[in-house]
């Protein structure tokens, strides 16, 4: 989940390198995780968030799915769900593991 707010782009950004970095330390291989992204904040006025497509741009090189969010009403929540679910179930269908 990152925060869409423009201020919190570097933040994202380390927090993403850093569940990368503790991932591999625990020797589970990144690019086969079941990961979705989730754009939070999404109802705060415009000038102050960056939009989905800024927000890929930066966070989302693996071109994984992408959800804008606004947890407050909850809109986007549990698309995020149903995907990274959708993505689990596939890998353990596959007789592999999800970590």
């Amino acid at each position: 989940v990152a925060d869409s707010q423009a201020r919190r782009q570097d933040d994202n950004l380390e927090s993403l390198q850093n569940l990368q970095q503790n991932l591999l330390q625990q020797g589970v291989d990144v690019r086969q995780f079941p990961v979705v992204l989730q754009y939070n904040k999404q109802d705060l006025p415009r000038d102050l968030i960056l939009t989905t497509e800024e927000l890929d741009e930066t966070l989302n090189f693996r071109d994984l799915k992408s959800f804008p969010a606004d947890a407050i009403r909850g809109s986007g929540v549990f698309e995020t769900l149903r995907a990274v679910s959708e993505l689990v179930l596939k890998r353990l269908a596959a007789g592999g593991t999800v970590g």
